[in-house]
């Protein structure tokens, strides 16, 4: 089981979501789902460093 804040983490790093989704075993619509939340608030990859304690 891949916990969400690893996809975050890898997004966030700059990752893209088909490289998160084979190099985690999650399918890509169970990403861009888990992701969307944090792209509708405005996140992106590439800003300032974050820990897991911040997602």
């Amino acid at each position: 089981m891949v916990e969400i804040t690893e996809i975050y983490v890898h997004w966030y790093a700059g990752r893209s979501k088909s490289e998160l989704a084979a190099s985690l075993g999650v399918d890509r619509k169970t990403v861009r789902n888990y992701l969307a939340p944090a792209e509708a608030a405005g996140i992106s990859p590439g800003g300032p460093p974050m820990s897991e304690a911040d997602w």
